[in-house]
């Protein structure tokens, strides 16, 4: 994360204002900022337009900042692209980001090809990314196998192969193998270890698991509501799911608003699934 004193005024300025929540009044001041050249002030604002739902406004931010030369948001660029499903400049972005040095592209590349069902050239990439060190690239391989190529055995053969707490997400990926075998007490051990390592993303596993495998639904609320306070990736969606599932209806609406006002386009999606008409005010 980059200190308010490690950037320019402006920058800090709408840094502030972004801390409070106040992302619209911070916009203008960050184009200002980019005008001014000062650092970071693209990523920043292609980040705080992406959260108020300007997918196209932080597109256009950073192709802008990237054919300046900023090789290092061309990554992010990958990521907005993907989530606009503009495939071809997603890819070429990850290229890109790949070809300037970023060693965490190779990871955002695999998981790109891999929700595109591009398994092969998914594999590929993301070897080379566990080769490079990334942390999430082993546990994303060991998904890849579990959950699109249903090769239980393969999965939990990697897994193990590449079990390390410096790679505390291989925990959550080994656990999930488990669980799919039905090792209930030894997947329950590695979630354990997980949280304890602080895995990424591993409230919301361990609550999937809780709620699928164990039917604790107490327990399984507790933890996706920890992923919410852990501002885990993609919490608002698994959340907003368990409670349409508990015919919560009011309250998923509630979450899955919050989360889509914070630019999570998955749980927007769902949310225009249960409540296609409404328009539901998020009070910040």
């Amino acid at each position: 994360m980059t200190s308010h004193n490690d950037i320019g005024a402006l920058t800090a300025q709408a840094a502030a204002l972004r801390d409070e929540d106040c992302h619209k009044e911070a916009v203008p001041i960050l184009r200002a900022a980019i005008a001014a050249r000062e650092p970071d002030a693209d990523r920043i604002l292609a980040l705080t337009l992406k959260e108020i739902n300007d997918l196209e406004g932080a597109k256009q931010v950073l192709i802008d900042a990237v054919a300046k030369g900023q090789a290092h948001l061309a990554s992010l660029l990958g990521d907005i692209a993907d989530d606009l499903e503009d495939d071809e400049l997603a890819e070429s972005s990850y290229r890109q980001a790949i070809d300037a040095g970023d060693t965490g592209a190779l990871n955002d590349y695999g998981v790109f090809l891999r929700s595109r069902e591009r398994y092969d050239e998914a594999i590929d990439v993301l070897r080379r990314a566990i080769a490079g060190g990334d942390n999430l690239a082993a546990a994303n391989l060991v998904s890849l196998y579990f959950d699109d190529l249903e090769e239980l055995d393969k999965a939990e053969e990697l897994a193990l192969r590449y079990l390390s707490k410096d790679h505390p997400s291989t925990y959550v990926a080994l656990a999930n193998v488990y669980a799919e075998q039905d090792r209930l007490d030894e997947a329950e051990e590695k979630f354990r270890e997980a949280l304890a390592l602080d895995a990424n993303k591993v409230h919301q596993n361990y609550a999937l698991f809780l709620w699928g495998k164990r039917e604790d639904l107490a327990g399984a609320e507790q933890e996706f509501r920890l992923a919410q306070d852990n501002d885990e990736p993609g919490w608002g969606f698994e959340l907003g799911s368990f409670l349409i599932e508990q015919d919560r209806n009011d309250e998923a609406r509630d979450v899955l608003a919050w989360a889509a006002s914070w630019g999570d386009v998955v749980a927007a999606e769902l949310l225009e699934e249960i409540d296609p008409d409404g328009e539901v005010e998020v009070d910040r």
